[in-house]
């Protein structure tokens, strides 16, 4: 993966990065989509260098953007698709001098269920993951079983905040307690915010608790 076109934001305070915050685009978007976040959670987070990747393929129903597997294959496309994924991520931490512990995950939508994969399946711990209007399956579980001892993930101590829409009509808001739920069973401890009135995206209070919730972890 490492001709993908990435769209970059260097730490806002300047100097070298501490942390690697990679924005994980949804279906039929591009890295450019979400990169314009890096403005708000650089206030949290001064010192993170800010990437948004584009999806490695074209998008089957939007010749304009990306997808990281069709939609046609979820859950199960999110696990091939992870291994790529967590490549490029591994070498854009070791350019910083960073490693998996250092990088934050944010996902929206495809991408929340990318971020959550990574964090399933990896055989590093990751710092930290954010998920907008995602959804988790038992067969993205299932994928990491190697992971799993005596029910619990070896690296459920993982900060994770899931964040969903009430009138999302995309990804249904009921995936945000099924997601939780199957990440409860396995050891973590997910923190979630409910949006009223917002359908698939992500709002200003969404961002706010991202950045709380990023802030809270330094």
């Amino acid at each position: 993966m490492d001709n993908y076109n990435i769209y970059r934001q260097n730490p806002p305070a300047g100097g070298n990065a501490n942390k690697l915050v990679v924005f994980l685009h949804g279906y039929g978007a591009d890295g450019k989509d979400l990169i314009d976040l890096a403005n708000p959670f650089g206030m949290a987070l001064p010192n993170a260098s800010f990437i948004s990747p584009d999806a490695p393929y074209p998008c089957e129903m939007s010749p304009q953007g990306r997808q990281w597997f069709p939609i046609e294959e979820i859950p199960k496309g999110a696990i091939k698709a992870s291994f790529g994924l967590l490549d490029l991520i591994e070498n854009e931490a070791k350019k910083l001098n960073l490693t998996f512990k250092d990088v934050i995950l944010i996902g929206f939508s495809q991408g929340a269920m990318m971020s959550m994969q990574c964090l399933l399946i990896n055989h590093e711990k990751l710092g930290a993951i954010i998920g907008y209007s995602g959804a988790l399956r038992e067969e993205n579980i299932d994928a990491a079983n190697d992971q799993i001892l005596d029910g619990k993930h070896k690296f459920s101590d993982t900060p994770i905040l899931l964040v969903h829409g009430e009138q999302d009509e995309v990804v249904p808001f009921q995936s945000l307690e099924r997601s939780k739920n199957l990440l409860n069973k396995i050891g973590f401890n997910v923190e979630t915010l409910s949006r009223p009135n917002l359908a698939h995206g992500i709002d200003p209070e969404g961002i706010s608790k991202g950045m709380q919730f990023l802030k809270a972890l330094n």
